[in-house]
Formats: structure tokens, C-alpha cells, sequence
């Protein structure tokens, strides 16, 4: 409700607590039966998938995601580090440690998984045999436990119309294939894998407390970064920081109850297709942009000198200038013309099969997929040009309000308890910002007038 200084001590718990979860599940999954075949189909590449625009959609998103970039977050909670903070040591900190989580977890799961997959071959041999004994084809057999795989395997082979008998294909490769994704992954498949665990309901207990903390985590640094911007918006100025913090989390929590009605899980992978990938893309591309060839990468790498005493080498300049844009601008025009030639699909149950098939999504989805993605974008050039041409008369404090953010901000002033006042106002008496001169005026730009001037030496009193 304060921000960082209260969500801090929250993030100690949030994000060690996975970690012990993954522990205590790795150390459970790698003993179990078929452990060894899930990690063999995690670590079998699949080159043909590199040719699906869909997958590098997917992949761009998913670090996104993990590193929180295109959110807002990391430049939120950035912004309360000390000007020589060493960023490149974090940010290479930040990548191996985000790498090798990603690979932790990955073991971890198909660990797991492939103990389900040999659960479900298990099971699939037990009723295929069932229905063969039945049929009369295993007659010397008095149960079905009495039937060895040889003579199965057999009398399976020997079988040519397999489909008359309702018989399955029990292969661990289709098993491992089926894996569901995202929230199958977690709440279906991932599920159904612990309660066949011994102690299952102990294994649920923590696999849940799991996902709670990371989704506590995960919504912590979200809204930070839009409620940094919030504070600092004119009119929520004199509103207190834990009411606007309350209000903004229960709209979310209203918008979120749709996803809990009897078609939550379609909004949510709509929401999860559309409004978390091409416009995530997009606004990292214009970040990308806007800092490397309108703000200038030789001023950037200025900037990481001063702070951290190193100058980026040609790699970081490489990745800046070139790679990093290259790459996400084809992720985002070969992803667009994939869709374009290849309408998206969702994954509809159909009760009559028992299973679910790919289904267009009506045109009327099409259009709030479209605006959804169009309401994280548009905001980029609209804001642009109303600063541009300064054409809303709100918008005229731009200046102002650059020069007010070059130490802090509304919502991290009241946070900060190592700064150094004496220097800050030694800093501020050098600029001429007590003497109120035509110079200070010129200084701040023409969009300025005396009250403006004024009210922003107090906030600067303050």
C-alpha cells in the first residue's frame, strides 16, 4: 500500500519462497519413475519449430515477462537506486540468475511430467488389455494382471482394425507431445501429476502456495510501474498513496473477475495471446528506439560511465544499435503476417469428442483482441504528439516536469532516507532556483509563467 517501502519486505518472501518449492519438487521429481524420459524430451530440439513465427512470439514474450521488460517495473523501482549504482552488474546479475531459474524450473517440471506420461502409458496398456480380455483374445488368461507384456504386445501387433475395439495408442512420445501449455501446464497437467504422487495433498498445498507468491511477486512489480506514474500525475498529488493504491487494485481485481466466469479460461487466453505479446514487442521496440537513436547512444553510454566508471564496450553498442531493434522488428512483422495469412485459434472443448479442437476466433474476439493491443500501443504517439505540438493546454508543464524528475518523484520522495540534503541544496542554489529572475524563467522554457514557477520551488522546498 506504501510502495517500495512496504513491498520490499513482501518481495523477500515472494521470491525465496519459490526457490524452496523448486528445491524440495526437484529433489521429489528427478527419483520418481520416468523422471529420465521427461528430461530426454525436454533437452530433444525440435529444429522445425524455428521456423514458426509463433514460437520466437512466444519466446520474445516469455522474457519479457521474466525480466519484466515493456512493463514499466524495472524503470519504477530503477528509479530509486543512487545515481552511481552499478547497472551493468545488475543487469548481467539479473540475466544469469533469470537464465538459470528458467533452466531449474524446466527440469523440475518435465521431471515431473514425464512421471505422469509413464503414469499415462501405464494406465493405457491396463485398459487396452482390459478390453482385449474381454473380447476373448487373451483365453488362457484368468485376470488381466496375469497378462505379461510380451504376449500384448503380440496380440496388439497382430490386431489390424485397432479403431473397432476402442483401442488406444499407448506411446510415451505422445504422452510427453500432449503437455499443455500455460494454464493446462499449471492447473491441469502439473496438477493432475502431484495428486498421483504419494502425500499428494501435501505436494498441492505448497505447489499452490507456490504460484500464489509468485503471482504476488509478479503483481507487486506491475504496479509499481503504473503507480509511479499515477503519483505523479497533477491531480493525485494531494491523494493519499494507499488510497489510489487500494482503488487501482480493486479495479483490477473487477476486471479480473471475468476470467472466473464459465468462459474465464477463453478471455484469459485471449488476453494471454493478444494483450501481453504484440503490444509488449512494441513498446520495447519504441523504448528501444527512443532512447538509442532519439535520446543518442553515444549520450546513454555516457550516462552508464558516469555511474558505473566503465564504458560499454562494442558488444553493448552492437546489441543496441543493431541487434536487439533487428531482431524485434522481425519477431513483430513476421508474427503479424503469420496471423494475417493464419487466423488465430483457440483450443474449444467439444463434449462430444471428449477433447478440445483448434477454432477460429469469431470476428467479434478479433476486434477486442485488436483493441486491447491498440490501447497499449496508441498511448506512444498520441502522448508524443500532444507533447510535440503541445496541443492540450494540461500538457504544458513539460518541462517542468522533466527537471522535477531528475532526482525524484512524488512517489519516491517520501522513501528515500539516505539522500543527502545539504548537497541537494547546495546543487539548487548553484541553478538559481530560489531567485526568481527572468534567468530562472528562460531557464525552465517559455511554456512556464510565474505560478508555475512558484509552485514548483515549493515542491522543491519540500
Amino acid at each position: 500500500m506504501k510502495g517500495i517501502q512496504s513491498s520490499g519486505k513482501v518481495v523477500y518472501f515472494t521470491s525465496m519462497f519459490p526457490y524452496i518449492v523448486l528445491t524440495i519438487f526437484f529433489i521429489r521429481g528427478i527419483t520418481l519413475e520416468g523422471a529420465s524420459a521427461g528430461l530426454a524430451h525436454m533437452y530433444t530440439p525440435k529444429v522445425e519449430k524455428l521456423l514458426d513465427p509463433k514460437v520466437w512470439l512466444d519466446a520474445a514474450t516469455q522474457v519479457f515477462y521474466s525480466f519484466g521488460l515493456a512493463f514499466g517495473s524495472l524503470i519504477a523501482f530503477g528509479s530509486y537506486n543512487t545515481p552511481k549504482n552499478n547497472c551493468v552488474r545488475d543487469v548481467i546479475l539479473v540475466s544469469i540468475c533469470n537464465a538459470i531459474t528458467a533452466i531449474y524450473a524446466s527440469v523440475v517440471i518435465f521431471a515431473i511430467l514425464g512421471f505422469k506420461a509413464v503414469s499415462n502409458v501405464n494406465k493405457c496398456i491396463l485398459d487396452n488389455k482390459m478390453i482385449l480380455w474381454k473380447s476373448g483374445y487373451f483365453s488362457n488368461a484368468t485376470n488381466v494382471s496375469s497378462i505379461n507384456d510380451v504376449v500384448y504386445n503380440s496380440v496388439l501387433n497382430g490386431i489390424q482394425n485397432k479403431t473397432s475395439l476402442s483401442l488406444r495408442e499407448c506411446t510415451l512420445s505422445k504422452e510427453l507431445d500432449a503437455a499443455a501449455e500455460g494454464t493446462g501446464l499449471a492447473f491441469i497437467v502439473f496438477t493432475q501429476a502431484i495428486v498421483e504422487l504419494p502425500g499428494g495433498p501435501f505436494w498441492a498445498v505448497i505447489f499452490f502456495m507456490m504460484l500464489l507468491s509468485l503471482g504476488i511477486g509478479s503483481q507487486i512489480g506491475i504496479l509499481e510501474g503504473m503507480l509511479c506514474t499515477v503519483f505523479d500525475i497533477e491531480i493525485f498529488k494531494r491523494i493519499r498513496k494507499e488510497y489510489i493504491t487500494a482503488c487501482v487494485c480493486l479495479i483490477c481485481f473487477i476486471v479480473g473477475l471475468i476470467f472466473t466466469t464459465g468462459a474465464g479460461e477463453y478471455w484469459l487466453k485471449m488476453f494471454d495471446s493478444f494483450a501481453g505479446t504484440i503490444g509488449l514487442v512494441v513498446v520495447a521496440l519504441m523504448e528501444m528506439i527512443s532512447v538509442i537513436y532519439i535520446y543518442g547512444h553515444e549520450k546513454f553510454t555516457k550516462d552508464i560511465q558516469d555511474m558505473t566508471g566503465i564504458k560499454p564496450g562494442p558488444y553493448w553498442q552492437f546489441s543496441w544499435r543493431f541487434l536487439a531493434p533487428t531482431i524485434m522488428v522481425v519477431i513483430l512483422v513476421s508474427s503479424i503476417i503469420s496471423m494475417v495469412r493464419d487466423p488465430p485459434k483457440y483450443d474449444a472443448w467439444i463434449a462430444e469428442l471428449g477433447n478440445t479442437s483448434k477454432t477460429p476466433y469469431p470476428g467479434w474476439v478479433l476486434a477486442i483482441a485488436i483493441s486491447m493491443v491498440l490501447a497499449g500501443v496508441l498511448p506512444i504517439p498520441i502522448v508524443f504528439l500532444l507533447r510535440r505540438y503541445q496541443c492540450w493546454k494540461m500538457d504544458f508543464n513539460i518541462h517542468e516536469g522533466s527537471i522535477r524528475r531528475i532526482d525524484t518523484t512524488v512517489s519516491t520522495k517520501e522513501m528515500i532516507t539516505d539522500v543527502d540534503y545539504d548537497d541537494d541544496q547546495d546543487r539548487y542554489n548553484e541553478l538559481g532556483i530560489y531567485d526568481d529572475d527572468s534567468d530562472f524563467e528562460d531557464y525552465l522554457g517559455p511554456q512556464l509563467n510565474k505560478t508555475n514557477i512558484t509552485s514548483f520551488q515549493i515542491r522543491i522546498s519540500e
